[in-house]
Parts: structure tokens; sequence; C-alpha cells
């Protein structure tokens, strides 16, 4: 039988306290006050938050990468990894500090700057169709006179991992989503980690111990999933 390591972090109930983060992002957030809704905040702040988390994670690399690229523009995205040691990179001269220097030119500068990522970061901010389609929200902000306040106060956010892990940053995008999503409909919000330590508890109750068989498949029944063919039928 296959030897099964169980990850700690999955199981540590000890609690995370990201309040001074979240409630730094929330205050953000109230920038957008009258263009957005609060229910429409979250349009600009998820995106924001990712683009300054990887902004952190990126700076210790950001020159050497920046460099490979002006000396070739064509360098692959693979090689590129291994120099910014991550599986993204920016080869942008832009910052999020720097971009405030520039106010006439924001929103230009902006893109410019998110076009810098590499191309499975532009698709996750910038795609219409599979992403979050950020650049219309930055063209909304700079309509209403909210760009600069927001970049520059994201530019002074310390979302670094060396300070802030991967854990603590999953608490913190948590959070958020809990917050932008207090007036959202059922189905909208994320799986509460307690609920999925509850059904991997229930799983791995006592009598389950043949669930570790070799090639075992198991069906679960998850009965909220039948609401609504009973509705129908009904």
């Amino acid at each position: 039988m296959a030897e099964h390591q169980m990850i700690d972090v999955m199981w540590d109930d000890s609690p995370v306290d990201v309040s001074e983060e979240t409630g730094m992002i929330w205050s953000i957030a109230n920038k957008l006050r009258g263009p957005y809704q609060s229910d429409k905040y979250k349009d600009v702040i998820i995106p924001m938050t990712i683009i300054r988390r990887f902004e952190c994670a990126l700076e210790p690399t950001k020159d050497k990468v920046v460099e490979q690229y002006e000396k070739n523009p064509n360098y692959p995205a693979k090689a590129m990894y291994r120099i910014s040691g991550f599986q993204f990179y920016n080869t942008s001269r832009f910052t999020l500090a720097e971009l405030c220097n520039d106010p006439d030119h924001l929103a230009d500068n902006f893109v410019s700057y998110i076009q810098g990522f590499s191309a499975n970061v532009q698709e996750i901010l910038l795609s219409e169709a599979k992403g979050l389609d950020f650049k219309k929200q930055i063209t909304k902000m700079d309509k209403n006179n909210r760009l600069l306040a927001v970049i520059k106060a994201f530019s002074e956010l310390n979302l670094n991992p060396r300070t802030i892990d991967n854990v603590k940053m999953e608490y913190i995008f948590e959070d958020l989503i809990r917050r932008f999503s207090e007036n959202a409909e059922a189905g909208d919000h994320y799986t509460g980690r307690d609920i999925i330590k509850l059904m991997v508890n229930i799983l791995l109750a006592e009598g389950c111990d043949d669930i570790f068989d070799d090639g075992k498949v198991i069906t679960i029944l998850e009965t909220p999933c039948l609401i609504p063919i009973q509705n129908q039928a009904a």
C-alpha cells in the first residue's frame, strides 16, 4: 500500500491574523467610492492585490530580468523563469511607485507595465474571455480620477513573500473575497476552509481505512447538489 503523508498546514487550526493586511486593503477600496458600488470594488482590488503581490515577489530579480530582455526580447520564457525565480516575470522598467511620477500618462504607462508581465500573467489580468479584463477598470478609474490614488496606495503595501508567506497570503485573499461577497448570492462564495476540513474529516472517519487501498475509487454523495433536481421535479 502506498505511503500517505499528511500535509501539516492543512490540519493546522491555529488562527492566522490577517486583519491588519486586509484592513489596509479595504481602506484602499474606499478610494473607489462614487464611481464604483461597493459590490464592484473587487473588480479593482483583487487584480491590484495580485499585481502588487507579484511585484513584491519579483523585486529581487527584476533588474536581471529587464537586462536580459533588453539584450534579447525573444529570450525564451522558460529560461526567463529561471532568472526571475518564479513561473512568471515582468520585463517593464516601471514599478507601481514609479508610475506615480508621471500622472499625465498614468493609464497608458500602467497598461504598458502590465503588458511587461509574462504571457501567463497577462492572460489572468487582461484577457476579456478568460481573465479579469482589467484594462477596462484602468480606463474607468482614470476617467474618474481614482487611478493615481489607488496605484499609490498599493505601491506602499507590503505583500513581500519573504514576510507574508503563501499560507498567510491565501488567508488574505479568502478574507477579501468574503468581504466583497457579503451581499452575493449563494454559490458566489469560496468554500470555507473549515467546511473543507469537516468534509475531509468525515471522509477519513473511523471505519474508512480501506480508502487508501491502491486503485480505490470512491463516490461521495453531496446532498446539496440534489436540491435543484428536487425543486425542478416538484
